[in-house]
């Protein structure tokens, strides 16, 4: 028996609504990959400030805890941001990391000196870096010789440590602090620092920086003058009580963006300006003005 099969001629309306349905569909999903995407991207830059080419973002919270997490930060250690080896093909000791340590001593003589210096060396074999080298040296590491030397050292306390960005922008960010107390002097803290691009083999300028991070001068400046007057503030009142601070002046010269030599790029692509006001005075009153 031959059985024939009728051929069913499918609903054209049925056919629109699939093909609408799934046009739809494909609409939804795009918008979703869209908004996706754009979160994500905005929770990247979030997270990950350190883009040079733009200004860092930083909340009051932010700013109070590291600036309170600032004396801490100096580990002697070194903290690639690049996320990869770094290839430095004109190193002065091939053996050596790129920051490395020329002086390292820990020693105590009752009632003489005590010491805990590690003073690093850049190991990068340009003009720039053997002048950055050679006054490291001369400020931090012949101290230290001098203390242990004199005959006459007595309760001496000098410590020196340091700290070092990789950033992303391939510059080499480094902060060396020593802390010294002699006698019945008052304590000191001195901080240097020093900035290069080691790609590029240039010193970086403070300018440079604040032009690749979209900051104006004069708002630096400033966001500067304002946190020294709040830091007076604070003098004058302990003043009253009796103490003797070291004082600031907010409309000195010091703290403009010109004549601020003491900076560093650090986690996330902050700027730290420091005024370490130890390095002129027996003091180890200090500011640090972060952006």
């Amino acid at each position: 028996m031959n059985v024939k099969l009728e051929t069913i001629k499918p609903d054209n309306n049925f056919k629109r609504k699939i093909l609408y349905i799934v046009i739809l569909v494909i609409c939804l999903i795009a918008i979703f990959l869209a908004a996706y995407i754009q979160v994500f991207e905005n929770k990247e830059l979030t997270e990950n400030p350190s883009n040079p080419t733009e200004n860092v973002e930083i909340s009051e919270e932010q700013y109070l805890e590291l600036e309170e997490e600032f004396e801490s930060i100096f580990t002697n250690q070194v903290n690639n941001l690049l996320g990869q080896d770094i290839l430095i093909t004109n190193k002065i000791n091939k053996e050596d990391d790129i920051i490395a340590v020329s002086y390292e001593t820990e020693v105590k003589v009752a009632a003489k000196y005590n010491l805990k210096v590690k003073i690093p060396y850049i190991n990068i074999n340009t003009a720039t870096v053997k002048k950055y080298n050679t006054q490291i040296e001369q400020i931090f590491k012949q101290k230290a010789l001098d203390i242990v030397s004199d005959a006459n050292s007595q309760d001496i306390v000098y410590t020196v440590d340091y700290v070092c960005y990789i950033n992303k922008n391939n510059v080499l960010s480094i902060a060396i602090r020593s802390i010294l107390k002699e006698g019945a002097n008052a304590q000191r803290t001195i901080i240097q620092t020093y900035n290069y691009d080691f790609m590029n083999n240039k010193e970086v300028t403070l300018g440079s920086i604040l032009e690749k991070q979209g900051l104006k001068e004069k708002e630096v400046e400033t966001k500067v003058k304002n946190k020294i007057r709040q830091e007076q503030a604070k003098v004058e009142e302990l003043k009253k009580l009796g103490y003797n601070i070291f004082e600031r002046n907010p409309e000195s010269n010091m703290y403009k963006v010109e004549n601020t030599t003491e900076f560093f790029t650090g986690q996330d692509g902050f700027l730290y300006l420091i005024y370490a006001y130890g390095n002129d005075n027996y003091t180890s009153e200090l500011d640090v003005v972060i952006f």
